[in-house]
């Protein structure tokens, strides 16, 4: 009976792991280096020099980090050069491809999360507003001291409110002025949320009672 030797065995023995997983000398595997976060990307010294699109992509990236827990403490104010210089640039836009007509009318700037009425290119009014889910907490309504606020306020807070009901939204008139227009004109009071109407018109009776 033939025997086999130990060399033999030794041919037949398991394959050795890979170095990576068995040799104590092998080389470390090297992760990717992590991208920079949003906050740690350098800020550009220059606004002006930076394309329209990435000033957008900027504005976008530090709305989210406001939208935090604990922002940074330069957000802010990187969020207000952002749109200012974004809004300067527009203005820009405006009169060089509309130079005869001047801008009249009503809008909704959600940069400023404000309701503006403009008339010959003057902003006469806005109303502050917040959205809280689908409803537009409406904070304070202001009116240019240039203009006489007997007309502008009248028209502001009506655009604002024919403007909720086109886009199916509710509004919250925190806003004192809202609620002397509402008391006024109660057509309108159908866009507050059932609790809200009730509570005004509450308030309206207990006020008539007195």
């Amino acid at each position: 009976m033939e025997t086999s030797s130990f060399a033999d065995y030794r041919t037949q023995a398991a394959p050795l792991a890979e170095p990576e997983q068995s040799v104590w000398g092998a080389a470390p595997r090297i992760s990717p280096a992590p991208l920079p976060r949003t906050e740690d990307a350098e800020f550009p010294e220059d606004l002006t020099v930076v394309s329209t699109r990435q000033l957008r992509v900027l504005c976008n990236q530090t709305y989210r980090l406001l939208d935090r827990d604990f922002p940074p403490m330069e957000a802010v104010h990187r969020y207000e050069l952002l749109v200012e210089e974004i809004e300067r640039r527009e203005v820009q836009a405006e009169a060089r491809t509309v130079p005869v007509r001047t801008r009249s009318g009503f809008r909704d700037n959600s940069l400023f999360a404000r309701f503006e009425l403009f008339s010959d290119g003057t902003m006469v009014g806005h109303v502050k507003y917040e959205m809280k889910g689908p409803h537009a907490v409406l904070i304070q309504a202001v009116v240019d001291p240039r203009f006489d606020a007997v007309d502008v306020e009248p028209a502001l807070i009506r655009q604002v409110l024919l403007n909720a009901h086109r886009r199916r939204i509710a509004v919250v008139p925190y806003c004192p002025r809202v609620r002397e227009f509402l008391t006024e004109f109660p057509q309108y009071r159908a866009l507050l949320p059932v609790d809200q109407r009730k509570r005004l018109e509450a308030t309206l009776r207990a006020a008539g009672d007195d």
